[in-house]
């Protein structure tokens, strides 16, 4: 299995980054942290909403999906 990427924000304020971190870290999926400056906008960057449609945090990635 490939490992699934985690966007989160950067000071973990969202109780929804911290249950996804949680549960992926329960069920020991592989996954990489990528951290998100939110405070810096960096969610509404062309960049992320490629990646995540509604250009919100939590967004796990998998396979380019």
């Amino acid at each position: 299995m490939k490992p699934l990427t985690l966007y989160g924000e950067t000071f973990w304020a969202s109780p929804y980054v911290f249950s996804s971190f949680v549960a992926l870290t329960e069920k020991r999926a592989p996954f990489e942290l990528v951290e998100v400056a939110l405070v810096d906008y960096v969610h509404q960057s062309a960049e992320y909403r490629d990646r995540a449609l509604t250009a919100r945090v939590p967004s796990l990635e998998h396979d380019g999906l």
